[in-house]
């Protein structure tokens, strides 16, 4: 069961909330779960005048345009050094608690959230991944409003969609319990994920540790114990920057990383002949990888060691053989 709220593009209000959700797209198409302050501070133009997605001194933010709610809130991260002396945070009762501004629960920038749990008003929640980066949730909804514990439920909805009944319309959908629930875990491990590439990435000076490849966006954060597994870790530590080739051989078991640091690529690799890809992998078969300087933010050798012994184990495995191309 959900509940459903039109959004009429004829409405001033509907039609801006429309229009950041699609600035917010182009973001997310651009930087992914990473997008950069620089690039939420541009904004957009709706119906010829620029309008601010977010207010760098204030997490819930109503652009002067929209009449009444907001258009989005923000959790920062804390510079190094600061303290955040909010205590925004990730639940598993199904919605984000997100801290009210200090002083009157009713007025102030609160009152927009208000405003938003009574008009049942869709916005964006820029949630902070590392300093200056941040996810864009969207359409996210104000349930509940706890005035005196100072928190608000801020809960994720489901993608707008057009209506049939009403096609100038666009519909977006308030999922039942179980639904919600999902939507926050889901949000809360990209959340994390991104949080662990970017620190990654950061410790070894965004290149890839075995090609030493240095752009950005083709660079992955890989996990030495796998994610899905009960003991992975976001620590910096249970990572390498890895080029996304060089990641999918590694997940694949195609090529291993031993604990003194020792890239070991797969006899199939090694004894495959198909082109320049193909002998990227083979030429770094018993390379060092490159690690960071600081000596916390090394891959944990025990961790290497579990994870090489995965690696010589589907080498035992016969691979079922390949066909000669025509």
């Amino acid at each position: 069961m959900v509940t459903e709220q039109p959004m009429n593009p004829s409405h001033p209000d509907q039609s801006m909330h429309a229009a950041a959700f699609s600035q917010a797209r182009r973001l997310e198409q651009l930087f992914d779960d990473e997008i950069p302050w620089r690039a939420i501070e541009q904004g957009f133009v709706f119906q010829g005048e620029k309008v601010f997605l977010a207010n760098r001194a204030r997490g819930i933010f109503k652009p002067r345009q929209l009449g009444r709610g907001l258009l989005s809130i923000k959790t920062t991260e804390p510079r190094q050094g600061r303290v955040n002396i909010y205590s925004d945070q990730e639940t598993d009762e199904g919605y984000f608690r997100y801290s009210l501004q200090r002083g009157d629960a009713y007025a102030g920038g609160n009152k927009h959230l208000w405003e938003a749990l009574e008009d049942r008003t869709p916005f964006i929640y820029f949630h902070a991944v590392a300093e200056g980066l941040y996810k864009a949730i969207w359409p996210c909804c104000v349930t509940n409003i706890h005035a005196k514990t100072g928190f608000a439920e801020i809960v994720v909805g489901s993608p707008g969609v057009v209506s049939a009944s009403a096609p100038e319309s666009v519909v977006y959908t308030l999922p039942a319990a179980p639904e919600r629930r999902y939507a926050v875990q889901e949000t809360k491990r990209r959340l994390y994920q991104a949080t662990f590439r970017e620190n990654v990435l950061q410790a070894y000076n965004d290149r890839c540790a075995i090609s030493g490849l240095p752009i950005r966006r083709l660079l992955d954060a890989a996990h030495i114990t796998p994610d899905a597994e009960v003991d992975s870790s976001v620590e910096v530590s249970n990572g390498i920057s890895l080029s996304r080739l060089h990641h999918q051989a590694f997940d694949a078991n195609l090529l291993g990383i031993t604990p003194d640091l020792k890239v070991v690529v797969s006899s199939q690799l090694l004894d495959s002949k198909d082109g320049a890809l193909l002998t990227a992998l083979q030429c770094c078969h018993n390379s060092k990888i490159s690690v960071p300087r600081i000596e916390q933010a090394r891959p944990d050798r025990d961790r290497l060691a579990m994870r090489f012994e995965l690696f010589s184990e589907a080498q035992l495995t016969p691979t079922s053989p390949t066909a000669d191309p025509p």
